[in-house]
């Protein structure tokens, strides 16, 4: 077998990697289009090349910030979507790629590299590579849906000003607007979307029957569990599933210890 190459992917790629995507993850063209369309926006990728076919590819989310970090808010590129040929792996090239991910990711600006492993025991995997560690830690909740409070679904611009004004004195991560947007399409792909209810707002999708609340973010936080009891009811689940930091809870996000402070307000990611 030949060498395999990693480079930087260009347009011409994207039906290639759009194939890619869904054979290893299986989510829908719908989806992987709308990630697809803003991508030149939200970031860049990485791609392998072997017998000039493209056999691995990995995206670099670039130009969010963590604002309250520091008097500049530092940038960070946050690394996903890694994936490989079933064909191909046990070659290096999720190793090339997460490596060529990172250094595209600098080059944009970002001073901070992140990711979300897949699952638990992928966390020594992106150790090993980047050296990044788990900074940050949630905790997962389930409840019954009952519409308790009135809905309201918001544009992706409409969400931001909310976020910002409830986060404003909150170490947090502010996204790009194509970021932002993404996550609306993708929960909206998903029979979600973006809403306010009561004292909070939160992004919401529906999987398996249940709405998987991405983010809740309220004012008053003994609302959480009603706020997402309401949403969840407002997009037809019968439970709903959500998650709040927690310094002692599971896993979240990986970076280089120290990075990212261990309150930071981060909730909204690609996985």
């Amino acid at each position: 077998m030949n060498k395999y190459t990693v480079r930087e992917y260009r347009r011409s790629d994207i039906p290639a990697m759009t194939a890619l995507w869904q054979g290893v993850f299986g989510d829908t063209e719908e989806l992987i289009g709308s990630f697809m369309a803003l991508l030149q926006d939200m970031g860049t990728a990485a791609v392998a090349e072997l017998n000039g076919s493209v056999v691995g590819a990995a995206y670099v989310i670039a130009g969010m910030e963590l604002i309250g970090a520091g008097a500049r808010p530092p940038v960070c590129g946050y690394i996903y979507a890694v994936a490989v040929d079933p064909a191909c792996r046990r070659l290096g090239i999720g190793r090339e790629l997460t490596l060529r991910c990172a250094e595209l990711a600098r080059r944009r600006g970002a001073e901070v590299i992140c990711t979300l492993p897949a699952e638990e025991s992928l966390y020594g995997w992106y150790r090993d590579v980047l050296g990044v560690e788990c900074v940050l830690r949630r905790r997962r909740f389930e409840l019954p849906c009952s519409a308790d409070e009135g809905v309201m679904e918001l544009s992706s611009t409409e969400y931001m000003l909310w976020r910002e004004s409830m986060l404003r004195d909150k170490c947090h991560m502010h996204p790009s607007n194509p970021t932002l947007e993404f996550q609306r399409r993708f929960c909206k792909a998903l029979g979600g979307g973006l809403y306010a209810c009561g004292s909070g707002i939160c992004s919401a999708y529906l999987e398996n029957g249940a709405a998987v609340i991405k983010e809740l973010i309220t004012s008053v936080p003994g609302d959480a569990g009603t706020i997402a009891a309401s949403v969840g009811a407002f997009i037809g689940a019968e439970r709903a599933v959500y998650f709040l930091p927690d310094v002692s809870g599971e896993v979240y996000l990986a970076a280089l210890p120290g990075s990212i402070p261990p309150d930071c307000v981060w909730n909204i990611s690609f996985d």
